[in-house]
């Protein structure tokens, strides 16, 4: 019985072992890259040709119809569409928190929803410059927020 639990064990740690080798061989290709190639990449992402879609849904921030952007991007088929989608939402959050009364027990419940400003603005990969400055002054308005509120739950 020794024989056998042993046999067992020898097997389950060369197949580990095995399988532990695999995974780090296949990992390697991509964490070489450079910095400059990972630089390149985020340029990219941050530039890009305005679509008429684009355009409209930008509008549609500037005149603060959120629901509007929200419904027409739920599908998130484009990263054009994923950026608004998660802009109108960080702008409908925003809103939620101006009119929105909180418990003074529970104050953990509006340092969540300033996080969540905080990661919808962060997923975002590219914003239009006509509506940068909206985008930049709620961004910081969360960050601040967020900065006080963890100061004084400390």
């Amino acid at each position: 019985m020794k024989k056998v639990l042993s046999l067992i064990l020898i097997l389950l740690l060369a197949l580990t072992a095995c399988g532990t080798q695999e995974k780090e061989e296949a990992a390697t290709p991509e964490e070489n890259q450079t910095e400059e190639g990972t630089n390149a990449a985020k340029e990219n992402t941050n530039t890009r040709e305005l679509t008429a879609e684009d355009e409209k849904f930008a509008e549609l921030i500037l005149a603060k119809d959120y629901e509007a952007v929200v419904k027409e991007t739920g599908s998130l088929k484009s990263e054009s569409q994923k950026d608004f989608y998660y802009l109108a939402s960080a702008f409908i959050k925003n809103n939620e928190i101006q009119t929105k009364t909180y418990d003074p027990n529970e104050p953990n419940a509006i340092l969540t929803d300033h996080k969540v400003i905080k990661n919808y603005l962060n997923r975002v990969k590219f914003v239009p410059d006509n509506i940068k400055v909206q985008v930049d002054e709620l961004r910081t308005a969360a960050e601040e927020k967020l900065a006080e509120l963890e100061k004084e739950a400390e």
